[in-house]
């Protein structure tokens, strides 16, 4: 195998004026057809020290003399960003609204204790449509931006049948936080356990659920593609699900919202200056809006601004406006709203005026009730809460508010700037006549930074950008902490660079992943030759993960698949600040009592988080920053174990097929 190598000594591109404690997204989920063989590029360890501090120097005269000449220069125009506009007469414009029974969980469905086999088709097209008033260009799973519901019960086996009807894009689709219980192929990861399936291809993801429950969702992984629309919910019933009674229940997905390709958007953001950022690589594109369930309002009105990230064009034509998402709760009932994010990059909070939340699930995993006024989500996150519906009968505003200190955006559009980042829905009692407008719209909005709140005295988060604390939520159904074994101990830090374009740095190398390949084909006979592939040796112990944050933002870390007993989630056993064991200042906090099983974690800006798994399930799993503009980027590694066994898959699961029905290698060209 061949390796290219080259010099890494760009320099750290975190703004210095940011305080360590205020986290911020810089990472990416996602990978696409740039994977090809892993050279590194390493940065030299002796001259980091001097290197950052020169830089931090250098940069800080910088920004001190802009502020002192800013008031006498005016921006010059961003240079814009290539895309085309979508044709409002193409006979592809489409209405993509997902039907309101698949997102209130109106399909009766039988939850049953007794497995089934349930079968989907999605088709997958490109198509124009306007979630938000303005039209603009979509990837849509039957015609629809979220798409269809996926339900089943716990023990039960999915066939879902994909079928790429774009006419140049290939696609895969992840199942995240499925566990994907030795069957590692169907992740759904490009580049890594499947190349993508062609224009004009099929590819049937066959899977069990076992031992999982709770809110989970889909989406595309290649490149930055579910940024355009290929996402969807699922949810995982079960008889035994270990939370609170409800009378309702209803699913919120949530996430921001673009109108360029995603792609476009990709190619400036991975270059040198993208015009959204000034003279500053790695900077995100500002979002155009925020989503609730597929749509939300724009003002007709108004037009991007020149430094914008969007492509519609000014003045702006082929907008209706939008809509509001609009639900309703009876009186006197308790409804469990399941949250998932579906966010590119940002992050959020979650309100709804007037009414306590009371958190019961954290990706998957049923938690005891937490009370609070307010959900800190990032992209792939999930969560369960419980509303009750106890206040006075009339319509009350559900926020999904935009989360703007705990992340970079460069120049805003001004289509954000007019919802001022903010998306509202509606939520109507029944018994109170509703005409669709907010005339009549009562309660108060919460106060996203209070320490305290009415009815919550306390409110548990601790960082207005952080996840909840390690410690605090407790899984209901208790597990000890896994036991480690030798050989199994990972440890791994990133940062962020510029290499003649924005990079993250893992273990002070750059990823450059497989092209027309996948990594599942190749192992085990690169484990070795690839750092970024951790594989346990002990297989009969579990593993630990050592995440190690150098840079300024907070990165959400998801981890793909595990273990069949607890689902899909990693334990979070330990946190602090700094490189973990950097020095003796640098205390780490450990919980090996119950401690909090999930999938998706967010890890401050300079601190570290340490995950166990007890690597039993043979594989190559992916673990990125959920953020996708900096998964793609580099933030990104991989975690193989028990490889053994899975060469013994391998090798069984084409027995007897046909050439034309194999799995393994399938759409594939690079040499393996």
């Amino acid at each position: 195998m061949s390796r290219e190598s080259f010099p890494a000594s760009g320099s750290r591109v975190d703004d210095p004026m940011l305080s360590s404690r205020v986290p911020s997204s810089d990472d990416h989920d996602s990978e696409d057809e740039r994977f090809g063989p892993t050279p590194v590029a390493r940065r030299p360890r002796g001259t980091r020290w001097c290197l950052s501090m020169a830089f931090f120097c250098c940069t800080s005269l910088f920004l001190l003399t802009g502020l002192m000449l800013s008031p006498f220069f005016i921006d010059p125009p961003a240079r814009p960003v290539d895309t085309q506009v979508p044709d409002p007469d193409s006979s592809k414009v489409v209405n993509a609204a997902t039907p309101a029974e698949q997102l209130d969980l109106k399909t009766n469905f039988a939850v049953s204790s007794v497995p089934a086999t349930r079968d989907y088709v999605f088709n997958i097209t490109v198509g124009s449509a306007a979630p938000d008033g303005f039209l603009k260009p979509m990837i849509l799973v039957n015609g629809q931006s979220p798409g269809p519901l996926i339900e089943a019960n716990t023990g039960d086996r999915l066939r879902i049948v994909v079928n790429n009807q774009m006419p140049e894009e290939s696609t895969t689709i992840h199942w995240h936080g499925i566990n994907q219980w030795h069957s590692n192929w169907m992740d759904g990861v490009h580049g890594v356990t499947q190349c993508g399936i062609p224009p004009g291809r099929s590819f049937t993801y066959d899977f069990n659920v076992t031992g999982q429950r709770g809110t989970f969702w889909y989406h595309s992984h290649v490149s930055t593609q579910y940024t355009n629309g290929l996402y969807g919910p699922i949810v995982i019933h079960d008889p035994d699900e270990k939370v609170p009674p409800t009378q309702d229940d209803k699913i919120i997905m949530v996430g921001d919202m673009f109108r360029n390709d995603s792609e476009k958007l990709l190619s400036a953001y991975l270059g040198t200056s993208p015009p959204w950022g000034g003279m500053m690589p790695g900077t995100e594109p500002s979002p155009d809006n925020i989503l609730i369930n597929g749509h939300h309002v724009s003002n007709c009105t108004s037009s991007p601004s020149s430094s914008s990230s969007s492509s519609i064009p000014s003045p702006p034509k082929n907008c209706t406006a939008g809509t509001l998402y609009t639900t309703r709760l009876k009186s006197n009932t308790t409804t469990r709203l399941r949250l998932i994010s579906h966010s590119t990059s940002t992050p959020l909070y979650l309100t709804l005026d007037s009414h306590i939340l009371q958190i019961v699930e954290i990706d998957g995993t049923e938690i005891e009730p937490i009370p609070t006024t307010r959900i800190f989500i990032n992209p792939g996150q999930r969560y369960s809460v419980l509303v009750s519906a106890t206040q006075p009968p009339g319509t009350y505003l559900l926020r999904v508010t935009a989360a703007r200190r705990c992340f970079h955006m460069g120049a805003t559009t001004k289509t954000w700037e007019d919802i001022e980042g903010e998306a509202v829905g509606v939520v109507a009692y029944d018994d109170f006549d509703f005409d669709g407008g907010l005339d009549s719209v009562g309660g108060r909005p919460w106060d996203l930074m209070a320490e305290e709140s009415d009815g919550v005295g306390k409110e548990p988060w601790e960082s207005p950008c952080w996840d909840l604390p390690f410690g605090l939520a407790r899984p209901v159904r208790r597990e000890g902490a896994w036991e480690v074994g030798g050989g199994n101990l990972h440890y791994f830090e990133f940062s962020r660079g510029d290499l003649n374009g924005t990079v993250s740095f893992i273990n002070e190398t750059v990823r450059k992943p497989l092209m027309d390949d996948a990594m599942l084909w190749r192992m085990p006979k690169l484990a070795d030759e690839n750092q970024m592939v951790l594989v346990s040796q002990n297989t009969t112990a579990g593993a630990q993960i050592v995440i190690n944050s150098n840079a300024m933002m907070m990165h959400p870390f998801h981890l793909h698949a595990n273990h069949v007993d607890s689902g899909q989630s990693f334990q979070v056993v330990g946190w602090g600040p700094g490189m973990y064991g950097a020095n003796k200042d640098m205390v780490t906090t450990w919980n090996l009592d119950n401690p909090l099983r999930r999938d998706t974690v967010t890890v401050p800006g300079y601190s570290h988080v340490i995950i166990r798994i007890p690597a039993q399930n043979p594989g190559v799993w992916a673990l990125h920053c959920h953020i996708l503009w900096h998964a793609e980027d580099g933030m990104f590694v991989l975690v193989a174990q028990q490889l053994d066994k899975l060469q013994e898959q391998l090798k069984a699961m084409d027995e007897g097929k046909s050439v034309g029905d194999m799995i393994a290698g399938r759409f594939c060209t690079g040499n393996s």
